[in-house]
């Protein structure tokens, strides 16, 4: 059961993000994306983006991913 919640989480995340993260969880059981769209600039780097993000389950990385749409879409105004 529990791997099947994890799937449904990575699933969920996956779809969400798709084409902006490449979502995976680490054998230690962490939980990774890192940005498929290129590097970042200097401007986007200091309002806070980041290339790869990291939580310890599907929620707190999606939290993560959706504070960094956030983020993201202020530093465009920059």
């Amino acid at each position: 059961m529990l791997l099947s919640l994890q799937d449904a989480g990575w699933e969920r995340v996956r779809r969400r993000y798709a084409g902006v993260w490449s979502i995976w969880r680490s054998d230690a059981g962490r939980w990774y994306a890192t940005r498929t769209t290129g590097p970042l600039s200097q401007a986007e780097l200091d309002a806070g983006l980041v290339m790869t993000a990291h939580g310890d389950d599907a929620e707190v990385l999606e939290a993560i991913l959706a504070e960094q749409e956030r983020v993201g879409g202020s530093a465009a105004a920059l």
